[in-house]
């Protein structure tokens, strides 16, 4: 009987796996761009801001709504488990951690 390949954690995979989703790519962006911690409701404007195209004052406030629960139910929850960020649920903050600059590296050799 032959044995099945046990799977192996791949960096590379790991990377493009947290990257695959425009959101989540937005929020490495900003927080590498800023270089600290940001409120997710300032991280959705952000992201809003991005998918929009235009100021935040601009963007109807329930798509910036949604766009936070996305982000809170979601994408920062892959963020948290692949180690590139911490959420502090009591202060309401994304913290970015080493991770996060690495991948913004990726990002960047891949555009």
């Amino acid at each position: 009987m032959e044995s099945q390949p046990t799977a192996v954690s791949d960096p590379v995979t790991d990377a493009f796996g947290l990257l695959d989703h425009r959101y989540r790519r937005y929020v490495v962006e900003t927080l590498e761009r800023h270089g600290c911690e940001l409120t997710l409701a300032d991280l959705a404007d952000e992201v809003a801001r991005r998918e929009h195209d235009r100021p935040v004052s601009e963007i109807d406030s329930e798509a910036v709504s949604e766009l936070y629960l996305s982000l809170y139910h979601t994408h920062v929850p892959k963020l948290v488990d692949g180690d590139a960020v911490r959420y502090d649920q009591e202060s309401d903050t994304v913290v970015p951690r080493e991770r996060v600059e690495t991948l913004a590296q990726v990002l960047d050799a891949v555009r």
